[in-house]
């Protein structure tokens, strides 16, 4: 399996995956399998449970047939995904989400990549911190949610989701910080094609993913950890740098 530093295609060791993390909060893997992944997160993550595993922190996400239209279950089509936290509605989200493509799709099924640290800066220079705290998720039965960004100290951590199941709004009715957060995330994002073996490593708390929509038996492998407690990286469960936006 081979690591490499998104953008730059330079090779990352194994031991120094958690510090390129922090720094760029992506690493990209190539060749890789599913039992080298979970090698490496042993290293310095332990997994973090979804109702959908097959093994701890492991689920396999593959076109389904869905039996009830409202379970939020929308990976499990060939439908496209926008940007998102994954498990963003939960106390806990984990910090570390990998991927890697079992069988990539006929047509389609890019990953899709926003980094949340660019789209912070940038908002930061047309709204104050004080309305960015105020964006919030909504589901879509109107039950208020958690922070979109919560700023604490030199950290600062991003839950996103803009679907049928919940969406940014503004407690102070700022709507124009929420559209120029969807408009960021938007222009910001970018496409990544995964051939089999191919895949992801983000800060779950930092990076949105998504997909584009595909045809065909795509398949892949997601992973959800958090980093240890002893691990001198953390801080990664409290956010990524304020400095890093």
């Amino acid at each position: 399996m081979r690591l490499l530093e998104a953008g730059r295609e330079t090779e990352v060791s194994p031991d120094l995956v958690p510090g390129a993390l922090a720094h760029d909060g992506v690493v990209l893997i190539r060749q890789g399998s599913i039992a080298e992944v979970r090698a490496l997160l042993d290293r310095w993550t332990v997994p973090v449970d979804h109702p959908h595993q097959v093994a701890e922190g492991l689920t396999v996400i593959a076109p389904r047939i869905r039996t009830d239209e409202q379970d939020n279950e929308a990976g499990f089509t060939d439908l496209a995904l926008s940007p998102h936290t994954d498990r963003s509605l939960h106390a806990r989200p984990p910090s570390v989400l990998a991927t890697l493509m079992l069988t990539p799709a006929r047509a389609g099924g890019s990953a899709t990549l926003v980094d949340g640290a660019q789209v912070l800066a940038l908002v930061r220079q047309c709204a104050e911190d004080s309305e960015i705290a105020g964006l919030r998720l909504r589901t879509a039965t109107g039950r208020p949610g958690p922070a979109v960004v919560e700023i604490g100290g030199s950290h600062a951590r991003i839950r996103y989701r803009d679907d049928r199941i919940a969406g940014p709004y503004s407690t102070d009715g700022r709507t124009d910080v929420v559209v120029a957060v969807r408009r960021l995330i938007a222009e910001t994002a970018q496409t990544l094609h995964l051939d089999a073996g191919d895949g992801y490593l983000v800060h779950n708390h930092r990076f949105l993913h998504g997909r584009t929509a595909f045809t065909g038996d795509r398949s892949l492998a997601r992973f959800l950890a958090r980093v240890t407690s002893d691990h001198p990286y953390t801080w990664l469960n409290r956010g990524f740098s304020i400095a890093s936006s």
